[in-house]
């Protein structure tokens, strides 16, 4: 069988590598200079190329998701990653190459394409794909010589990706082919980004910090996610691993013109902040209101919080009065913030949406074309940081390229 697949992403060459050790004729298209280019960037360039502790809260997917991961689980892609040459390292399930290299999960990839003789195709665009028959035409157009051809496949797979980081090869650009094929997709939004919020002022105030703290995001006045974790704070809003966990919620949110809002709780973890605050009202060395906040949390967040209470920093503490301690307690426990955004493709890790799951078989092909299939983060299933993205390229792309 003549296997085409088009991105030579994660997902893309796991599929290649498994329809190779089928006997399948395999060519992969990749329209960058280089293969598994987005690989080198991930997990601070050490590649946490999947997690021990999976679990389907994970992610964030139409409930087949799971039992395709099932199919070929993190164990197997440690399995297969040991098979190759690469010796896992795992710190709290967040799983590494032993080399905390991400090249090391690249070059291993690379060889065993080599070693299967896989055709590669770099700087080549698909501009168009259709089907006669049972064979597909793959229409081709080389980047640097404008040159035209064609390419003659029985089964295509398409693992393109979807937005995230386009200076690193997913730029949406086969969409217009997906439109031409008449093959339905769910909006793309950035996933895994920082978020813009409102309040000037306070950000100027607030940027640069790094602070743990709990972020919870409600659309329509409904808390719909949260997490804990170290926030870090820019002149025009936060990110931050918990910030990126719950953003798709805001992107989904903003796409229906649906209201979303934004609370940040900097002390969830220390119990209760009206307690701590009256105690440290009375500690005799404790001067001003600036002083309170000494040692319980970064200056820069306590000067903001004291502007958002309407609190000069110098105030004696015998002069402020009640009420005005009881708003400032107020907002300890809930800062709030209208949101003003999200991060765009460019700064996102991932997206959330694209083809959805109730569109393909149990095999990743699409329903209505016969011997076309999808891998990767082009499928409606997108994960919380920590190598739960990764893994679905290798599951994805594992199902898409054993099924013939």
């Amino acid at each position: 069988m003549k296997v085409g697949i088009v991105g030579g992403g994660a997902a893309g060459i796991m599929s290649a590598l498994f329809a190779c050790k089928g006997k399948d004729e395999v060519t992969v298209i990749e329209h960058n200079d280089k293969l598994l280019k987005k690989i080198l960037s991930t997990g601070n360039g050490k590649c946490n190329f999947t997690n021990t502790k999976l679990e389907p809260s994970n992610y964030y997917y139409n409930e087949r998701a799971i039992k395709f991961i099932e199919r070929f689980n993190q164990f197997d892609t440690i399995k297969f990653f040991n098979s190759i040459g690469v010796i896992e390292y795992i710190r709290d399930g967040y799983t590494y190459p032993n080399s905390e290299q991400a090249a090391s999960i690249r070059n291993s990839l690379l060889m065993e394409l080599e070693r299967y003789d896989v055709n590669i195709l770099l700087n080549t665009y698909v501009t168009d794909i259709y089907k006669n028959g049972d064979v597909f035409t793959l229409c081709i157009c080389n980047a640097n010589d404008k040159s035209k051809s064609k390419l003659y496949f029985d089964k295509i797979i398409i693992a393109t990706g979807l937005k995230a980081a386009p200076k690193l090869g997913s730029d949406g650009s086969f969409f217009p082919i997906l439109k031409k094929l008449n093959i339905k997709y769910k909006p793309v939004l950035p996933a895994l980004c920082g978020i813009s919020l409102e309040n000037k002022n306070f950000f100027k105030i607030t940027s640069g910090v790094r602070a743990k703290g709990k972020i919870s995001v409600s659309v329509r006045d409904v808390e719909v996610a949260s997490d804990f974790g170290e926030l870090q704070f820019s002149d025009t809003g936060i990110s931050g691993i918990p910030t990126f966990q719950v953003s798709r919620y805001v992107s989904i949110a903003l796409d229906k013109k649906e209201e979303a809002g934004v609370s940040l709780d900097m002390f969830s973890h220390l119990g209760s902040i009206e307690n701590i605050l009256n105690e440290r009202r009375k500690i005799p060395s404790f001067v001003t209101m600036e002083d309170i906040g000494n040692g319980l949390i970064n200056s820069k967040l306590w000067l903001g919080i004291l502007g958002l209470a309407d609190i000069r920093a110098d105030l004696k503490i015998k002069k402020c009065d009640n009420k005005s301690f009881e708003r400032l307690i107020s907002i300890c426990k809930e800062i709030n913030f209208n949101v003003k955004g999200t991060g765009d493709f460019d700064k996102a890790q991932v997206c959330t949406g694209g083809i959805d799951l109730d569109d393909v078989d149990d095999n990743l092909m699409y329903r209505d074309i016969k011997n076309l299939y999808f891998a990767g983060e082009i499928l409606d299933v997108d994960g919380i940081c920590g190598g739960y993205n990764l893994q679905w390229a290798w599951t994805s792309g594992y199902i898409a390229g054993v099924t013939r």
